[in-house]
């Protein structure tokens, strides 16, 4: 049994990190704890934006966003973009929060799977083999 085979999710595209992390599982340990830790404490800060938009923060926020979620493929990337790109215009709130409305659930639903994928993998792979 490897880790790049019983690594799944309906969830989120793991195909990257299974192609470039499979092999070294502290490693990925450490990019799923790392991902989680800085992940959490910005998408509360998207949802402020549901009550008050700040325009420079969602950008800001956006823009870290971007890359973390491409990489762990979490399935609103696109809308990560354009939310970034709204928020340079500073796009009426009702467009905002439209968007929000969709990203935000899709962030904390891969925050939860991330999560159990964690916890998988310390359990099955990682204190298995030490």
């Amino acid at each position: 049994m490897t880790l790049k085979k019983e690594l799944k999710s309906e969830i989120v595209n793991l195909s990257t990190i299974k192609e470039y992390f499979s092999e070294d599982t502290s490693f990925l340990i450490e990019l799923i704890t790392a991902y989680l830790s800085d992940t959490i404490p910005r998408i509360e800060i998207i949802e402020k934006s549901l009550t008050e938009v700040d325009y420079i923060e969602l950008k800001n926020v956006s823009h870290f966003l971007k890359s973390s979620f491409g990489l762990m493929g979490i399935k609103c990337l696109e809308e990560i973009i354009e939310l970034e790109n709204l928020a340079k215009i500073e796009a009426p709130k009702k467009i905002i929060h439209e968007k929000l409305n969709f990203i935000i659930p899709i962030c904390r639903e891969s925050i939860v799977e991330y999560e159990c994928i964690l916890k998988k993998i310390k359990n099955e792979f990682y204190y298995k083999n030490q």
